[in-house]
Parts: C-alpha cells; sequence; structure tokens
C-alpha cells in the first residue's frame, strides 16, 4: 500500500495524505482523522528507509551526566541504552550527538546554552536529564521547546518547560519499598543508618520522605540517623565510620542512592559489622553485586537505568523520525528487588 493509492482510494490529493500521515499543518482535524482511519484500515506502514533518503540529516542531542567517575553507578547505564539505537539511527539519516556533562548544573546550562545559540547546527530533538529542579533549568529546557525542538526529560521533571514528555522516576514508592524491606529483615528495633544523598536534588529527598512515612507508618520502632554526603566518598565514608562506632543501636542501614552505597558498606565492613546489620543498597554495579553475593547487603533496589534510558531515546526517536507521539506525558519503568537468589537474571547489567 502506498500513498499514492491511499489518496486515490479516498480521491484526495497526495500533498493531503502526505500531511495526515506526517502531522503536518494545512488540512482539517476531520479530514486528518479520515485519512489515518483509512491508511490504518488499508495496512499502510510508513517506509522509514525510503522516507530517510528524501529528507536531510536529522540531528537528535543527548545531554546526560557522564558516565565516568560517580556516573559508573548509574549514569553510564542511559548511554549505554542510548548506544543501541546507534545502529538504526545510521540506517534512517540520524545523526546521534553526545553531550556529557559534570553532574554541575551550571555546566548542564552551559552545554544548553552553547546546543540553543549554535546557529550552524539545527537539533530536531533532545533528551537530558535536568540535575536539578530548579527555574534556571527549566528556562534553559523550555527554550527548546519554543523552538518546537522537541525535549523528552529522564528521571526529575520541569514543571510548564514545554517538554515532550519525562521518564518518570518512583522515588516516593523506592524509599517506602527499602523501609519494607529494612524493616521485615531486621528483628529487632534501634537506628537505621541512611545515607540520603543530596538535598539539592528532589529525586533523593522524595526517596527519603518515603522510607520516613513508611516509618512513621509501620514500624515505630525504629529511629532513623540520616546523613548528607552526596558524591564524595571519603566523606560518606568516614562520617558512616564516625556514626557506626559511636552508635551501638544502629541495627540497619540503607542508601537513597547508588554511589553512596559502596562508602557506606564499605564503612560497615571496616567496622568489623558485615553480616550483623541488615542492609539495603541502591541500584546494580559490580560492587554492589559482590556486597551481595556476600551477604553484607541483603537487597539492592533496582531502579533501572538502562530502561529509563531506553524508554526516553525511544520516545524522543519515534516523534521526530516516525511521527509518533509518546503514550502518556509521563512514563515510568518498574523498579525491582535483587536479592542474591534472583541476581543471575540481572547480570547483563553488572
Amino acid at each position: 500500500m502506498t500513498l499514492k493509492e491511499i489518496a486515490a482510494d479516498m480521491n484526495v490529493s497526495r500533498t493531503t495524505v502526505h500531511r495526515a500521515l506526517h502531522g503536518k499543518e494545512g488540512i482539517s482535524e476531520e479530514l486528518r482523522q479520515a485519512v489515518l482511519a483509512r491508511a490504518d484500515a488499508l495496512g499502510y506502514t510508513t517506509n522509514y528507509i525510503a522516507s530517510s533518503l528524501k529528507r536531510k540529516t536529522k540531528r537528535l542531542a543527548v545531554v546526560l551526566p557522564q558516565k565516568e567517575g560517580n556516573g559508573q553507578y548509574y549514569h553510564k547505564y542511559f548511554w549505554d541504552a542510548v548506544d543501541t539505537y546507534q545502529t538504526e539511527a545510521s540506517s534512517l539519516n540520524v545523526q546521534i550527538e553526545y553531550f556529557p556533562f559534570e553532574e554541575d548544573k551550571n555546566h548542564q546550562i552551559q552545554i544548553l546554552d552553547t546546543l540553543f545559540n549554535n546557529g550552524n547546527t539545527e537539533y530536531d530533538g533532545l533528551l537530558t536529564m535536568p540535575i536539578h529542579n530548579d527555574e534556571d533549568l527549566r528556562q534553559a529546557v523550555e527554550r527548546f521547546s519554543y523552538k518546537n525542538v522537541p525535549v523528552v526529560l529522564i528521571d526529575s521533571d520541569l514543571k510548564d518547560s514545554g517538554r515532550l514528555c519525562c521518564i518518570a522516576p518512583h522515588d516516593q514508592l523506592t524509599g517506602r519499598l527499602g523501609a519494607e524491606i529494612l524493616t521485615s529483615i531486621t528483628h529487632k528495633p534501634g537506628k537505621i543508618l541512611i545515607a540520603s544523598g543530596s538535598a539539592a536534588h528532589a529525586a533523593h529527598m522524595h526517596n527519603l520522605r518515603g522510607f520516613a512515612e513508611y516509618i512513621e507508618e509501620s514500624a515505630g520502632d525504629f529511629e532513623l540517623l540520616v546523613m548528607q554526603n552526596y558524591g564524595n566518598y571519603q566523606k560518606c565514608y568516614e562520617e558512616s565510620m564516625a556514626l557506626l562506632q559511636t552508635n551501638p543501636d544502629i541495627v540497619a542501614f540503607y542508601s537513597v542512592t547508588a554511589r553512596d552505597t559502596v562508602p557506606l558498606t564499605q564503612a560497615v565492613i571496616d567496622c568489623g559489622l558485615a553480616g550483623k546489620l541488615r542492609g539495603v543498597g541502591s541500584d546494580l554495579f559490580p560492587q554492589n553485586a559482590v556486597y551481595l553475593q556476600q551477604g553484607i547487603l541483603q537487597a539492592l533496589i533496582y531502579k533501572n537505568a538502562y530502561d529509563k534510558g531506553h524508554l526516553g531515546f525511544e520516545a524522543l526517536f519515534s516523534y521526530v523520525i516516525k511521527n509518533i507521539p509518546p503514550e502518556n506525558d509521563k512514563m515510568t519503568v518498574p523498579i525491582s528487588v535483587i536479592m542474591k537468589n534472583n541476581l543471575h537474571f540481572f547480570k547483563e547489567f553488572i
């Protein structure tokens, strides 16, 4: 079934059919829907490869936290997911351009400013993860939207930014799940030591809030001992050591973030408390897998960074290249609980 045959069947021009199928202006919504319905009934599918040969190269910008250093624990998997689209993108005359940034709001805004103001290169879509949920970043993203450049956000939404959609996290639910697991496997009351991430990250604070709410509602025998040294391995390790040594009534530990799981757990080991305290970490990477196998951590809450990256880029790619809008403006991926006996199901992500 071709575009020409649809036009003949409906007694309209090929231009009309093209506009209807590709979301172009110049026809009424009633006619657009009639053409779409008829095309579907006739079994029409777009030949994306043929279409790509007729148009200019599409450019998609990916602006995400770098995967090196602390990024190896979580953000790396966003990049891995985007990489899987390279072959298909090349076949459809699509260029994916990578712009990693240090985990710093000013660096992210600097990159977004450069992309927006580069008159020599027009981008057809943007995938990014707001490092903070604040007005400066909202405005930086909003400019692309006003320029009719679709933007997909991962992990943190920016209200009223005009973004196409957001791959939203389950932060509060994740915190509640962490509390439910820990209190289910900890059989005596006491303190729970928490590496809570950064107060500047809304996602971290929602996670902590969910944990605290569950404890208040369902497990009143536990007291929370909260520390904030996000991203600084040495400070997180030293504070963990100090609190573990001066609070003999600590019975469990929990990390909101992937990167703080390692120094917190190492402090537990170095204090001679491995296997004596119950622990729940965040996400999956080689060191966490070892802690789980050794019984130092009893569970990991896997927030599925790979699938978030995949779903986010798929939404952008489908919209820009195939004119397929996302199912919703907020989409989520499942979170999983990984324990020693189901770790082998996730080994491809280690």
